[in-house]
Formats: structure tokens, C-alpha cells, sequence
């Protein structure tokens, strides 16, 4: 009797030491706090990397351009989030919006049943609530809309009415993707742009909330009350780092399961350790271009731009400077193969494809008069020798290489090109106030192609560095700016293809990659070449929010 209780209690005591070892086992924590997924289908915090920062400073501002990861998408949301990568509409606040009026009134029809954090019922007053913000602080409108809005009323219960003097029809994504406050607490938080928004504060209708703040790590868990269920994810770890090549050694070692770096030579450096888990994706987003400043008789001659664009060999710019991860452009500039469904038929198929030919780029110059001097250099007919600088970003090491070899393939054919790196300040301060001659840089890009055109092309554009001004450029931009109807924006945009092929106000070099690592260990469910649903880097936000309500628990 006695050996039979003595085995009954040995047998409880196994069973309870092995019930301790399994559950330490389910909760393996890392040093940034996440745990080891057993495949027994717990949640495990997914770790995200961001860019990397010497330590996190709190502050969960929607209006600051310095606020923490996470703000915007996670804890507060706009009407509408358009993605850049997949180029679909992504209802948050909102269900529904309609232009009226001959296209000067936006209605927005908000979601029904939606909860603040702290169970307080969201209504047209916050909205309403929040673009008055805007207005009395313009350091927080950061997208000037209260620039192009006259009015924001108040329809009936669930209805907002935004309403313009002139017709502007893709500024919807501009109002749409404010960001929407609490009335009952913002009221009391002073300017805006200066509150201080902390835990206590951080009040929002997203899905999740801020758990807890340190320098090093910040956490976020599921909302509870969140319109659209809850996320499978149920706990978010943002662990600091101090730079890529740290945030690259906790990818590699399976410490973050997302992250959007450069790594060069990533199939090697990240894939190869384990082949079954981690992956990236680099879609483009946007053009890296060549900016000839027009204000510069040589560069207004379109002939010494075609000749700078025949001599650049774009394949091996994307090569050496960016791992042949940066894919390469159209001359229409648009994003493909998103704006696949915009290219202009009429264009031959052998014109949509930068050529390089450093013997028609030097037989282009000669055909429009200018002739080599002794040194080599074209001279223009009326004697100006071809020489100029190229600014890129000091530190910025795939831009400096592709200014490196734009400058030798340009001495080739007899340009000659001195590569000036100043610091960003210097170099945003000189490329934004037309003191350059060439001058490589990005274009802002939207969720179809209006909005880089917009910018690059328009004569008061806000990213028209070369300064191009052309009637016909900004009449085009108006008239699709006046439509909602698609196929008169087509032919708007297809004008302005043209531009870009025949004119070359801009010379597109490589299309810039989104950054995206991830790994499936944990979580799958992820974006893909396939299944491009959203914009993939961590930062891009509120995008990640679309990513982390299609991620599972990885339960095999």
C-alpha cells in the first residue's frame, strides 16, 4: 500500500514537473522580449524592427513627423488608407466617400459602431473635431489641407462633408488619410503639434493599444474593443537598434520576425541560414532619378539630356549599387507592374525601355551641333563646354555609386561630371532651392500615377526640383485633377507619358525598392510578388496595419 501511494505520488509529481518544462518551453522569451512558438498554435509576440535609433523617445503624436512606429494604423487611424505598392483603396473610419457637386464636395460616409480605446463612441464630431485642429495649428496640417479645403460640416449622424473652392479630385487621398483624434480628449491638450502624447493619452479607434514604454522596447497589445475583431497578433514588440547592421544580426538570428533594411546580398546573408523561413520581397515604389536643373541652358537642350540618359548603363546601376535588388524603369516613369493597367497603348513597345548606346549619345550631340575641344569634352555651338556636378547624399552609399558610374559613363562619351556628396541637410537645402546641375533624388509616389507626376511636373509642383514649365504639363494635371470619370484621367495621365518619353524633364535611373524582410517561423500570411496586398515594410505606416490583420500563427 504504502509503494502504491509512493508511485501514485512520484507519477503527480512527473506530470506536474513536465507541465513546468512545457510551459517554460512555450515561453522561451528573447532578449527583445518575444517567445519561441512551439507549434501547440499560442500567439507569440511578433518582434518588428524599425529604423534604427539610438533609443525611443515616447511620443505617440499622430500630428508629430517624429512619432513612435505604430501611431498611425495601430493605435489611431484615418478615413482611408490608398497603398502605394498594391494601389487599393483600404476603408479604416470610413465605408464609403463620393464626390458631388461638379467634383468640389467630398462626402464621407463613416463606419457605424467604431470605439474609441477607452469605450467612448466615435462620431462625425471627431472628425469634424480634428480637421479644426488642423486649422487653428498649421504645423500640424503637414499635407496643406487646409490650403485646398474651404469647409469640413457635419451631415446628419454618420456623414462629413469636405468641401474645395475648385475641383481636386486625387486630394482625396490627402483629406482621407488624416488622422482622426478624440474630441473628448484632445480638447484639452493644448497646440496639437507641441501635445505630449503618452500612454495615458493614446486614446485611438485602432487595434492596438500601447502596452508599455521604455527607451529600449516598447509593446503594444490587441484592442479589445476594436470594430474589426480582434488580430490574430496578439502582443507587438518594437525592440530599439542602433543600426542596420545590428537590426541585421537579430534578423538573421531569428530575433524579429519584421523588418525593412538594405541587406546586401540578402540570399546569402539572411535566406541561406534558413531557407525555409526567411524571405523579402523588394517591390518599387517610387523612381530614383536624375534631376538635370532646366534652368541651366545646356541641360534645357533636350538633346544633352537624351544624350546624359543613352549613356547611362541602368543594369549595371542596379548591380553595383543596390545588389541588382533595384529593378529598372520605365521612360514613362510609372511604377510597373502596378500601373500596368495606365500605360499608353499608343507608345511602341521598343520606346517604354531606356536604351544604352554611348555611340548614339555621342552622334545625338554631334547631330545638334556640338563638337569634342582638345580635352575630350563637347563644347555647345556657341562654346560652353559640357561640364557639370552631380549631388548626391554623403553616406547614402547606392546613390554614390550610381553617381560614380553615371560620371564615368558620361566622361566616356565626352560630358564631364565632378560627383559633390554633402551632407542631407546641405544637399536637400541646395536641390530644393535649384543651386545644383544635376542631382540624383527620389519622386513621391501615390496609389496610381498622379501623384509623382503631380509633384515632378507641375510648375508649382512640390517635388519639381528641375523646375520644367510647360502650359500644356499643367493643363493636363488639371484635367485630371476636375474627373472622377477614369477614362479622362487616362488620357491625362497618357499625355504626360509622353512628356516623359519625348521630353525627358527628368531621367529616371532605377525604380527604389520597398525594404522587406519577414519571416514565417512564427506568423504566415504575409505580402507577397503573389499576393501584393499591401505596401510590406514595417514603417510605411498605416500600412502594416493591413499586413497584421492577415497574419496567423504559424501552428506547424
Amino acid at each position: 500500500m504504502k509503494m502504491k501511494r509512493l508511485s501514485s505520488l512520484l507519477l503527480v509529481i512527473f506530470l506536474a514537473l513536465a507541465a513546468v518544462l512545457a510551459g517554460c518551453t512555450d515561453k522561451t522569451t528573447s532578449k527583445t522580449g518575444g517567445s519561441k512558438n512551439t507549434g501547440n498554435g499560442a500567439a507569440k509576440p511578433l518582434v518588428i524592427g524599425l529604423s534604427p535609433a539610438g533609443q525611443w523617445q515616447e511620443n505617440f503624436n499622430p500630428f508629430s513627423n517624429t512619432a513612435m512606429g505604430g501611431t498611425n494604423g495601430l493605435i489611431f487611424q484615418p478615413l482611408y488608407y490608398f497603398d502605394p505598392v498594391s494601389g487599393k483603396e483600404n476603408p479604416m473610419l470610413a465605408t464609403k466617400y463620393e464626390w458631388t457637386n461638379d467634383n468640389k464636395t467630398l462626402v464621407v460616409t463613416l463606419r457605424d459602431n467604431v470605439k474609441w480605446s477607452d469605450g467612448e463612441a466615435f462620431t462625425a464630431d471627431d472628425v469634424v473635431f480634428t480637421f479644426d485642429l488642423l486649422k487653428k495649428d498649421p504645423a500640424a496640417d503637414t499635407s496643406g489641407i487646409w490650403k485646398e479645403v474651404t469647409s469640413v460640416k457635419k451631415q446628419g449622424n454618420n456623414q462629413v462633408a469636405f468641401n474645395f473652392d475648385q475641383a481636386n479630385v486625387p486630394f482625396q487621398s490627402y483629406v482621407l488619410g488624416v488622422v482622426i483624434v478624440p474630441q473628448h480628449i484632445w480638447k484639452d491638450l493644448g497646440t496639437p503639434s507641441k501635445a505630449k502624447i503618452t500612454k495615458k493619452y493614446a486614446i485611438g479607434t485602432g487595434p492596438y493599444l500601447l502596452d508599455s514604454f521604455t527607451a529600449q522596447l516598447y509593446k503594444m497589445k490587441v484592442n479589445p474593443n476594436f470594430y474589426g475583431g480582434e488580430y490574430a497578433v496578439k502582443e507587438l514588440h518594437f525592440p530599439v537598434y542602433s543600426s542596420n547592421d545590428s537590426e541585421q544580426l537579430a534578423l538573421t538570428k531569428g530575433e524579429l520576425d519584421w523588418a525593412g533594411i538594405f541587406i546586401p546580398d540578402a540570399d546569402n546573408v539572411y535566406v541561406s541560414i534558413d531557407k525555409e523561413h526567411n524571405k523579402y520581397w523588394f517591390p518599387p515604389s517610387n523612381n530614383v532619378t536624375l534631376y538635370p536643373n532646366l534652368t541651366n541652358p545646356l541641360l534645357k537642350d533636350i538633346n544633352v539630356r537624351k544624350a546624359i540618359s543613352l549613356s547611362i548603363d541602368r543594369k549595371k546601376l542596379s548591380e553595383q549599387a543596390a545588389s541588382g535588388y533595384d529593378p529598372l524603369p520605365s521612360t514613362t516613369a510609372l511604377i510597373l507592374p502596378r500601373d500596368q493597367d495606365w500605360v499608353d497603348p499608343s507608345i511602341p513597345k521598343d520606346k517604354l525601355e531606356f536604351a544604352f548606346n554611348k555611340d548614339e549619345a555621342a552622334k545625338t550631340l554631334e547631330d545638334a551641333g556640338y563638337k569634342k575641344g582638345k580635352d575630350g569634352i563637347f563644347v555647345s555651338p556657341d562654346g560652353k563646354k559640357l561640364s557639370f556636378t552631380l549631388q548626391t547624399v554623403s553616406g547614402w552609399t547606392d546613390w554614390t555609386t550610381m553617381a560614380q558610374l553615371i560620371s564615368q559613363g558620361l566622361k566616356d562619351i565626352g560630358i564631364d561630371v565632378k560627383v559633390q556628396q554633402p551632407e542631407y541637410a546641405s544637399y536637400a537645402k541646395n536641390v530644393t532651392g535649384g543651386n545644383y546641375d544635376l542631382a540624383i533624388s527620389w519622386t513621391n509616389s501615390g496609389s496610381d500615377p498622379y501623384k509623382q507626376y503631380q509633384d515632378m511636373l507641375n510648375s508649382h509642383g512640390n517635388w519639381n526640383l528641375e523646375k520644367w514649365n510647360d502650359p500644356q504639363t499643367d493643363a493636363a494635371l488639371k484635367k485630371f485633377q476636375g474627373t472622377t470619370d477614369k477614362a479622362v484621367q487616362k488620357e491625362a495621365i497618357n499625355y504626360l507619358q509622353n512628356v516623359m518619353v519625348n521630353e525627358m524633364p527628368t531621367i529616371p535611373l532605377v525604380n527604389g525598392p520597398v525594404w522587406y524582410e519577414y519571416r514565417t517561423q512564427n506568423y504566415t500570411g504575409w505580402p507577397t510578388e503573389d499576393d501584393p496586398y499591401a505596401n510590406p515594410a514595417p514603417f510605411n505606416w498605416p500600412a502594416p496595419s493591413i499586413v497584421l490583420s492577415k497574419l496567423k500563427p504559424n501552428t506547424k
